[in-house]
């Protein structure tokens, strides 16, 4: 199961979440000398090891998200889980492309083809590759990485974004996930949502939850190594009625973070 830790105001949630962020994210060697004098104590030696056996095997790669993230309908939320998760992948210095990024580039230019031809006709670099729509959707079609890249410059320029379709999040974060696995050395994805009381006592906080129960669902999954981790004050669930709370909190492993 994903996480979600809940505390008071002032606890200390976010500093706790940032360090196992550094224990499950960073290279081994930038946590070992911490490790070993933080639990240096016999005490601590199972806890310990078995750090050291998970990262023997997992590494996973940090993505953040604080408080609402401009989320002003549910629409935008597979937008800002896409855009915070690709700005990670940047910062990590990856260059992750999978099926679904041409999938959902083909459906935006048939969606948008005045659009997309205007476009093209302002960028020299593009329209040198692809002049028209269809040898566009044509090489997105044989998944040629080479045109995605222009054409993510040519956006860029324009300041304009190509929005994830909801129903394609899942399959979108999940097969990042696995080309990470198979490309790099992360296992998989980390996504800690901070002052997430801010979402869920927004008007939009339980349509949002739905929405998330998909991907929330799909990390359960013995394959994944991605989780979710919500940090929340306990009135975050206030508006949600008995039976959703108790899904809610089926889905997720509550943790109570007390201040001592």
């Amino acid at each position: 199961r994903s996480f979600w830790l809940e505390g008071t105001y002032g606890t200390g949630k976010s500093h706790a979440a940032a360090v196992i962020k550094h224990l499950l994210c960073d290279p081994v060697s930038d946590i070992e000398e911490y490790v070993n004098q933080e639990y240096a104590n016999p005490k601590f030696a199972i806890l310990r090891q078995s750090l050291w056996d998970l990262r023997e095997k997992i590494r996973l790669l940090p993505v953040t998200m604080i408080g609402q993230c401009s989320i002003a309908h549910k629409d935008d939320l597979s937008l800002q889980i896409q855009t915070h998760v690709v700005k990670a992948l940047h910062e990590a210095g990856l260059d992750i492309v999978v099926k679904t990024d041409f999938d959902n580039y083909i459906t935006n230019i048939e969606k948008n083809p005045i659009i997309w031809d205007t476009i093209i006709a302002q960028n020299a670099e593009l329209a040198s590759y692809a002049p028209d729509r269809k040898k566009l959707i044509k090489d997105l079609k044989e998944a040629d990485s080479s045109v995605l890249t222009l054409m993510k410059n040519a956006l860029r320029e324009s300041g304009l974004h190509v929005r994830l379709e909801q129903e394609n999040l899942c399959k979108w974060f999940f097969e990042v996930q696995d080309k990470l696995a198979e490309e790099t050395e992360y296992n998989g994805i980390l996504l800690i949502w901070d002052e997430f009381t801010d979402v869920m006592q927004s008007n939009l906080g339980p349509s949002l939850l739905v929405e998330l129960q998909e991907l929330a669902e799909t990390t359960m999954n013995d394959k994944n190594n991605s989780y979710f981790f919500h940090i929340a004050h306990p009135s975050a669930l206030d508006n949600l009625k008995t039976e959703e709370r108790t899904k809610t909190t089926g889905r997720y492993r509550f943790m109570h973070y007390n201040m001592e």
